[in-house]
């Protein structure tokens, strides 16, 4: 847990509120608004094994695990 602590960092959550209509825009599931305007926030890709989130949308890039392990 240390070493997560050491490595982890918390954004706070007004720092995602300007994000958060365009990913409510382009999520396919509610539940990952916050992970998309993170993404939008860190111009960031987003690891996830959720095909509806690869596919439905354009905007920010998914790599899934097998992706990743190849790269």
């Amino acid at each position: 847990m240390d070493i997560l602590r050491r490595r982890i960092i918390l954004i706070p959550l007004e720092e995602l509120v300007p994000y958060v209509h365009k990913a409510e825009q382009i999520s396919p599931d509610p539940k990952d608004v916050a992970y998309l305007a993170l993404a939008l926030k860190l111009h960031c890709a987003v690891w996830s094994n959720d095909k509806k989130l690869k596919e439905k949308q354009t905007i920010i890039p998914v790599y899934n695990t097998t992706e990743l392990m190849k790269l």
